[in-house]
């Protein structure tokens, strides 16, 4: 099949597309989990099949992922049977392998081998997706629909969307990064055809975007129901669910000025192999907390998400304080650490608050306890325009102080002591390896696509 590709396509396809070899070592690897998997069942009078699923199965795996997922189809099996004895099952199947022990809507086994990884997943069979069942349940058909509409230039076109959107940092639907998935990708090109189209139209996104491939979603049933997407694609195997409800409008915006960009002036710099950023010269201070802790024996799910949630609520207090907060980002390497941090336009607190008070055309009583409780704090009254405002020196004194009492009483656990420090710019930050890293890439660079317009 002769497919119609600029020379930049083709170039960056060379580079993310698995190789003949790579595609016969998957296969190997899973042949043999299929075959262990099987037998296991067969010994054990269980009854199932077992399926490849995911971007392998759909053909539109890139290179820098050697791995499967795999999914155990449990017939005469509740949802109960796989909470509870799922993962020991597969445990006992797969007991020749390196196993980790992971956790999605319920346990699932990862075998690592050799720098393969192979995600098995135990889920009852079922003739069609339940619409209160697992949300595993629609895997094996999301694969078997992808199949049925990409042709193999289409699957390319997937692998190039998937790049872009991992160049641009948007890739993934997990809580850090809210972005879109595989299967969004999948169907981004199923419904615009290629991966210029899509990028065309993206491009001139506006607004609530509204995307029902198949026709067999409800408009406004979805929009009450994800209320806050500005971006909704119906799932052409459960009309209720909207595959882009975890994209944030920050993945939005991102993704239509880059393809705005693209269109404009194409370069490789836009796709993940060949990404990089550029080192920023702004002399602005960072507020760094880093944290040690036993990360490993949590769902990493739940690590990220305390650390949004964790991260928005300073992010308001501290912009309370006085302090400008010109971006926040937070990290994990899902082990044995953590990191919080704030790009800040000043490294101390103003020394007072200045609060705004009634209006002097309203009722005394309202003006006078205003008055009294500025006066009561040791501080200042006055006049402005036509509102009464007050000062009082600023209670919080210390800002790393406040950050670190607030992250400690978070509820995230920590074997020692949580340091929140102040860096007056990059050159003085001390610390090595992966924290480094993700401070230049986070606070003092700029991507590599934004800058040669």
């Amino acid at each position: 099949m002769s497919c119609s590709r600029t020379d930049l396509e083709e170039k960056v396809l060379k580079e993310i597309r698995p190789t003949s070899f790579q595609i016969k070592i998957l296969e190997k690897f899973s042949s043999i989990i299929k075959k262990k998997l099987n037998y296991c069942m067969k010994k054990n009078n269980i009854e199932g099949l077992v399926e490849e699923v995911g971007s392998y199965a759909k053909g539109t795996l890139l290179n820098d992922k050697w791995e499967l997922d795999i999914f155990v189809l449990l017939k005469n099996k509740n949802d109960i049977w796989i909470n509870n004895n799922g993962k020991d099952f597969l445990l006992s199947c797969l007991n020749d392998f390196p196993t980790i022990i992971k956790y999605s809507q319920h346990p699932y086994v990862t075998v690592s081998y050799m720098g393969l990884e192979a995600d098995v997943v135990p889920t009852v069979y079922v003739e069609k997706p339940r619409k209160k069942g697992m949300g595993v349940e629609r895997t094996p058909f999301h694969t078997k629909y992808i199949n049925s509409k990409l042709n193999n230039c289409q699957k390319d076109d997937v692998r190039l969307l998937k790049s872009f959107f991992k160049g641009l940092s948007i890739y993934g639907a997990e809580s850090h990064i809210e972005g879109f998935s595989g299967y969004l990708s999948e169907l981004l090109i199923a419904y615009y055809g290629s991966f210029f189209e899509t990028l065309k139209h993206i491009s001139d996104w506006k607004d609530m975007v509204y995307i029902d491939i198949e026709g067999n979603g409800d408009k406004e049933t979805l929009i009450k129901k994800y209320p806050q997407s500005k971006l909704i694609v119906v799932d052409p195997i459960d009309p209720y669910r909207n595959v882009a409800a975890a994209v944030s409008q920050r993945s939005i915006s991102t993704l239509i000025l880059a393809s705005k960009l693209f269109l404009k002036k194409p370069s490789m710099a836009f796709f993940h192999k060949f990404s990089y950023n550029i080192r920023s010269n702004i002399d602005a201070p960072l507020l760094l907390t880093l944290g040690h802790g036993n990360y490993y024996n949590y769902p990493p799910t739940d690590i990220w998400g305390k650390l949004k949630k964790i991260t928005e609520n300073l992010e308001i207090k501290i912009n309370e304080l006085g302090v400008g907060i010109i971006k926040s980002s937070y990290f994990t390497n899902e082990s044995n650490l953590i990191a919080i941090g704030f790009l800040i336009d000043r490294d101390t607190l103003p020394k007072a608050d200045i609060m705004e008070g009634p209006n002097v055309y309203d009722d005394i009583n309202s003006i006078s306890s205003f008055i009294k409780k500025r006066l009561d704090e040791g501080g200042i009254v006055y006049i402005k325009n036509n509102k009464v405002y007050g000062g009082r020196n600023k209670k919080i004194k210390d800002l790393t102080n406040f950050v670190n009492s607030i992250i400690i009483e978070s509820g995230i656990k920590f074997n020692n002591i949580v340091e929140t420090r102040i860096y007056n710019n990059f050159d003085e930050i001390d610390i090595k390896g992966e924290i480094k890293e993700w401070i230049e890439n986070s606070f003092y660079s700029v991507p590599a696509w934004m800058v040669d317009i």
